[in-house]
């Protein structure tokens, strides 16, 4: 049943307007440029890799997508790469957790400051049918400037949520997963 929500979400999280893009393609987590040294102890992992591309000079990104059950806490995060000429608008992280299908019933969304190049919220939500504690994050990496100090938008970034199931994680829990990403 997870694998195949994970296949849905991961489908659905990695859709661009229009275009062609191949198919998500499940892979051995150790194939993935994103790291997350905790999945190595998770009591289940899956992983992805999509590439999406309109022609050889038009948008394109590489999408890795990594997902674990910790046993106290579930992780899913994703990592995108434009490639040439690709760039993307700057959006709130509610945006990008609007992707994630299994975040079922999200409420009590508040902003949580003073994490750096991240951005936080925290929320409740029902995941996999249980009650969680949840911190979405989004970082954004890689701005093209133009040389009239426009910004033509990110180059990456690295969105997702750790959603914990015996309470509200306290600042040290954010700031482990938050640290243990590797892009």
């Amino acid at each position: 049943m997870r694998g195949l929500l994970g296949f849905i979400l991961i489908a659905t999280a990695m859709a661009f307007a229009g275009g062609a893009a191949r198919a998500a393609e499940k892979v051995d987590c150790s194939h993935l440029d994103l790291a997350f040294a905790p999945a190595d102890k998770a009591d289940w992992s899956e992983c992805y890799v999509r590439h999406y591309s309109e022609g050889a000079e038009e948008a394109n990104a590489e999408v890795e997508t990594l997902i674990a059950d910790i046993g106290t806490h579930v992780v899913h995060i994703t990592s995108v790469v434009a490639g040439r000429n690709t760039y993307f608008d700057k959006v709130p992280v509610s945006n990008k957790l609007s992707d994630y299908d299994e975040l079922e019933d999200m409420r009590d969304v508040a902003t949580e400051p003073g994490y750096d190049r991240y951005q936080i919220i925290r929320f409740r939500a029902s995941l996999w049918k249980a009650e969680t504690d949840c911190i979405g994050f989004l970082k954004y990496g890689g701005a093209m400037i133009a040389q009239g100090g426009n910004s033509y938008g990110a180059r990456s970034y690295v969105a997702g949520y750790d959603c914990w199931r015996n309470g509200s994680p306290d600042r040290g829990q954010i700031e482990a997963t938050l640290d243990a990403i590797d892009d």
